[in-house]
C-alpha cells in the first residue's frame, strides 16, 4: 500500500471515532454472508449500488476492495452501478488522490467501448491491479452473470429500485450525499469526510470477516 494511503488508514483506525450499534450490525450482516461464501470457496462479489453511481458507490467500491487487501482478503470483488449512469464526480477522485490514492484516467470508453464516460484507474499498492471506476447502470456491470450481493448505499436507490437483477443478497447501508457541497467552499472537506466515513466502515466489515 502506498504510503500516503497507509497514513490515511492508520488515521482512521486512530481517530477514535466509533460505529453506532446500529450500523454495526448491518455490517454484522453483509461480513455473515461474506463469510458463508468464503466457507463455500467461492468469491465474495459485492457490488455498492447508488443512484447515480457517481459518488457514494463509487468510495465504497475503492475501499472496500482496500480494506480487503489490507486484511489479506482475496476472495472478494467489489464493483459499483447505479439505477441509472452518468458520470464520476470529480470531486470523488480529488478527495481519492488527496488520501493517497495514485489515480490515473483511463479514456472515455463506457463498458461497451462507447466513447461516453471517462474511466478512472485507482491505484493503491504497485503489487496490486487498480480499481476500475465508471459510472454505468446496474445492467451493464461487468459480472452480471455471477451471484452477487447488492449494497444499497443511498435510500434513494434502495427505495426506488426494489429488485437488483441478479442479486443473491441486498443490504441496505445508506450513507449522506456529498453532492449537496459540490459547488461550496465546503466541497473539499464533505467528500474527503464522505470518504473517510465509508473507509472506516468498510474496514470494520472486512475486520469482521477475519474476525
Amino acid at each position: 500500500m502506498y504510503p500516503e494511503l497507509q497514513l490515511t488508514v492508520d488515521g482512521i483506525a486512530n481517530s477514535g471515532k466509533t460505529i453506532s450499534t446500529e450500523r454495526a450490525e448491518r455490517l454484522g450482516a453483509i461480513a455473515a454472508w461474506i463469510k458463508a461464501q468464503c466457507a463455500k470457496g467461492n468469491t465474495a462479489h459485492l457490488a455498492f449500488i447508488c443512484t447515480n453511481n457517481s459518488r457514494r458507490s463509487q468510495f465504497a467500491q475503492v475501499w472496500a476492495k482496500v480494506a480487503a487487501h489490507r486484511t489479506g482478503l482475496k476472495d472478494i470483488h467489489t464493483s459499483s452501478a447505479g439505477t441509472e449512469g452518468t458520470a464520476v464526480a470529480s470531486p470523488v477522485i480529488d478527495a481519492l488522490r488527496a488520501q493517497g490514492f495514485r489515480v490515473d484516467g483511463a479514456g472515455d470508453l463506457d463498458i461497451h467501448g462507447n466513447a461516453v464516460r471517462t474511466q478512472y484507474l485507482v491505484n493503491y499498492d504497485d503489487e496490486e491491479p487498480p480499481v476500475l471506476l465508471f459510472s454505468k447502470s446496474i445492467s451493464d456491470r461487468d459480472d452480471t452473470a455471477v451471484d452477487f450481493a447488492a449494497v444499497m448505499v443511498c435510500s434513494d436507490a434502495d427505495e426506488n429500485c426494489p429488485f437488483v437483477p441478479g442479486a443473491v443478497m441486498r443490504f441496505s447501508l445508506p450513507y449522506e450525499d456529498p453532492k449537496e457541497s459540490d459547488g461550496t467552499a465546503d466541497e473539499a472537506r464533505t467528500y474527503q469526510e464522505r470518504s473517510l466515513d465509508i473507509a472506516r466502515e468498510m474496514n470494520h466489515l472486512m475486520d469482521l470477516v477475519i474476525g
